[in-house]
């Protein structure tokens, strides 16, 4: 009986299900009327739906057709949709879409089309990245080129570059290295119109060197002016000069009356380093020894002996950066001749604290290098003169006189200890209100109120205090090591400056 009852049972399952299946193709299965699907896009913005075109394609050429003048402007031959644009292809059976017209004016109305470029980021140390935009790299390339020959001649980088420089037989100095410090990251994108891009190599190569677009200020040249009084008069040192006006060659060069030169100060966006071996011939000036006679009365003198120069070949490495000398190293320096000093001899019957301004000694041995004048450096004055040896090198009283303060304590690397000085001795010279300062200081062997005599060593060169180029803190390279020695009329920082190189 239960047998029966389940045969039944499945028998009414299947009689069900071919009613169902029958009715199905006698009433008919109601499909779209539109039996074949089509492809479309929609178009979103910033992720929120603003239209659907019927051909991507169609509608980017369209945008390209409409946007004639941003490619003439950006020297294109193509305008893209602007960032946060997405168009995703969409099947479906109801075809509905918008005119390119329509959806195009939404996208004029809300973003900025874009252009398809390079996208350039200048990473800095002491500050945040910088971003170029430029529509191909060759313009980046081509201004680098122009801002590295600002720095060096045309010559100088040509033969560089193809391995034609003359080797150094007996002097002379070739370049080693040419580079940039920052590092630059290259990267292909789309541009939004909105922002700054570059379209030719001289508009950027004027952005590289001035840190601006803006157009430099200018001065007419007058009657008996030279590059380097015009220089001088707008803050400027003749290097500066002669970057921002590359037509002349050398600060000899003759002006004319209201030829106009360039004057603006120079804002180097980027670091390009040079790096040179010299091997030069160089004077060794001979100095003067003073002898003191307390069987002369004072104010009476005689030569004991002239003088008479030598001459040395001096081995050197030199780091320019931006065509300022940042770093010298002395490698070796052979005597060719040696210098005869010349001897005078002073009546003196005590100890003198009394300079002779007569008779200067120089603050440093030799051979060595003036790495920065007493000029304009940057746009500020330099009012002093910087000298390089070499780490640990003596340093001289220039006259006799009195230690009138000194500055101690700073460690090897430390830039902020006494300030700007670092180490420093300032000398008062008791007589026409001199006084002399040497900065930077390594050692000091000298306490204020200490009598000193012309030559007296009173500490070695080092590089504390506010140096160039800036060592880390507590560091062992011997980068930034010189001495800044300066003259004062007047208690230093109270009255003026003079030019040091007026004593010798």
């Amino acid at each position: 009986m239960k047998r029966i009852k389940k045969k039944k049972w499945t028998f009414s399952i299947i009689f069900v299900m071919t009613i169902s299946i029958l009715s199905i193709f006698l009433l008919g299965y109601k499909l779209p009327s539109n039996k074949h699907p089509e492809e479309v896009y929609v178009v979103y913005l910033d992720g929120e739906k603003i239209g659907t075109v019927k051909s991507k394609e169609e509608f980017e050429n369209y945008i390209n057709t409409q946007e004639e003048s941003l490619k003439k402007q950006y020297q294109v031959n193509k305008i893209y949709t602007p960032k946060g644009v997405e168009i995703k292809k969409v099947i479906t059976y109801n075809a509905k879409y918008d005119n390119n017209e329509k959806i195009y004016q939404l996208l004029v109305k809300e973003q900025n089309f874009t252009v398809k470029g390079v996208i350039i980021e200048i990473e800095k140390e002491d500050s945040e990245n910088l971003i170029i935009n430029v529509t191909s790299k060759d313009i980046f390339d081509e201004s680098i080129v122009d801002v590295i020959k600002a720095f060096i001649s045309e010559e100088e980088y040509n033969s560089f570059m193809e391995s034609t420089q003359a080797p150094i037989i007996d002097t002379g100095e070739i370049i080693e290295k040419i580079y940039i410090k920052e590092n630059i990251v290259y990267k292909e994108g789309y541009i939004p119109t909105d922002e700054k891009i570059y379209t030719n190599s001289s508009e950027l190569t004027k952005y590289l060197l001035y840190g601006t677009t803006k157009d430099q200020e200018t001065y007419i040249v007058k009657a008996g002016d030279t590059i380097e009084s015009i220089a001088n008069d707008n803050k400027l040192n003749t290097k500066e000069f002669l970057i921002a006006n590359p037509e002349f060659t050398s600060a000899n060069n003759l002006l004319y009356e209201t030829q106009k030169v360039v004057v603006g100060l120079i804002n180097p966006v980027l670091s390009i380093i040079v790096e040179k071996h010299a091997v030069e011939e160089e004077v060794s000036k001979y100095t003067t020894e003073i002898k003191y006679d307390n069987e002369l009365v004072i104010g009476y003198s005689y030569t004991e002996r002239e003088g008479e120069n030598g001459l040395d070949k001096v081995t050197r490495k030199y780091q320019y950066i931006n065509g300022q000398a940042a770093d010298v190293a002395l490698i070796s320096s052979v005597e060719i001749k040696p210098s005869i000093n010349k001897i005078v001899v002073k009546g003196d019957r005590y100890i003198p604290y009394v300079a002779d301004l007569s008779s200067w000694a120089w603050p440093t041995s030799r051979p060595y290098t003036i790495t920065t004048g007493y000029e304009y450096r940057w746009g500020s004055f330099h009012n002093g003169l910087d000298i390089y040896v070499g780490w640990g090198s003596p340093i001289y009283s220039a006259n006799n006189g009195t230690v009138y303060d000194v500055g101690t304590g700073c460690i090897r690397g430390n830039v902020t200890c006494n300030g700007k000085r670092g180490n420093y001795v300032v000398i008062n010279h008791n007589i026409g209100n001199y006084y002399t300062e040497y900065l930077h200081m390594g050692a000091v062997y000298v306490k204020p109120g200490q009598v000193v005599s012309r030559g007296e060593r009173i500490g070695t060169m080092g590089k504390t205090g506010n140096v160039v180029p800036v060592p880390a803190y507590n560091s062992n390279s011997l980068s930034g090591t010189h001495l800044h020695f300066g003259v004062w009329i007047g208690i230093p920082y109270r009255g003026y400056t003079v030019n040091p190189f007026g004593l010798y």
